[in-house]
């Protein structure tokens, strides 16, 4: 398996989890101690007048109900949704061979940007070649139009409707600008590594067309191991130059991960 020793956490997504495992822990407590306060007053209503105790059980139904809903999470929807993608991408990544390290989550400096940083979902590091993907958790039949800023996205709105066309920004262009900005910080520290760019769909039920005409790989989760070691051969840089990137970038996370950990 590759090399996962680099990966950082999804600090949001450990927290919906803790806050989902939390409520549901608080929820099997008030219907514990709603059913059995239920049931005693049902029992004391029944010794005065059944009907009485049919209104008090119905009541009770309801309480119960309403306690049975458990709490959300404060997780963004939108967020989660991207890192639900990220780790099914992860997950077959996970598959390449020992000669791969991998990095999520990589901050790099970017002045085109208003924040001045951009954030990388994944680097793939192998022994001849640098690949950099780009993971997308859109739904729907998405139509690649290489030329386009914007992509088609058809999605259905219900069971038996017309399938409706919507657009999503294109991931050619952003991964392209992520590539830019990556090579910058390469060559800034000396190191001229080609970056090979990857974009993956992870959402389930996802239908892609038009694949052939875009110039990088646009594909599905399952095809990340496949694609990334026949084109790991294709390039051939200098071995201690992929060790001295690995090492920049890693550092650059470690740093990233220390702020998170002070700020959290």
């Amino acid at each position: 398996m590759a090399d996962q020793s680099l990966l950082r956490p999804y600090p949001a997504f450990e927290r919906h989890r803790r806050e989902l495992a939390e409520a549901a822990r608080r929820r099997r407590l008030r219907l514990a101690g709603g059913g059995m306060t239920v049931v005693v007053l049902a029992l004391g209503a029944w010794m005065i007048h059944p009907m009485l105790a049919f209104m008090v059980s119905g009541i009770g139904a309801m309480v119960l109900f309403f306690a049975s809903l458990s709490g959300g999470s404060t997780v963004s929807p939108d967020e989660l949704l991207g890192i639900e993608g990220e780790l099914r991408a992860l997950k077959f990544l996970r598959q390449l061979g020992d000669d791969f390290a991998l990095l999520n989550r990589v901050i790099i400096s970017d002045a085109t940007l208003p924040n001045g940083e951009r954030e990388l979902d994944f680097v793939v590091i192998g022994p001849n070649a640098l690949f950099l993907v780009e993971v997308k958790n859109t739904a729907g039949l998405i139509h690649v139009q290489p030329d386009s800023a914007t992509w088609p996205v058809a999605r259905r709105g219900g069971c038996g409707s017309s399938p409706r066309w919507h657009s999503m920004s294109s991931p050619l262009f952003q991964v392209r600008a992520q590539a830019d900005a990556l090579n910058r910080l390469l060559l800034s520290h000396g190191l001229n590594i080609d970056i090979q760019p990857i974009i993956c769909f992870a959402r389930p039920g996802v239908a892609l067309e038009n694949v052939d005409s875009c110039p990088l790989p646009v594909l599905f989760p399952e095809q990340l191991q496949e694609t990334i070691e026949a084109s790991a051969g294709q390039s051939n840089p200098n071995a201690a130059s992929l060790r001295a990137a690995t090492s920049l970038l890693a550092n650059a996370g470690a740093a990233r991960g220390t702020l998170e950990t002070a700020g959290s």
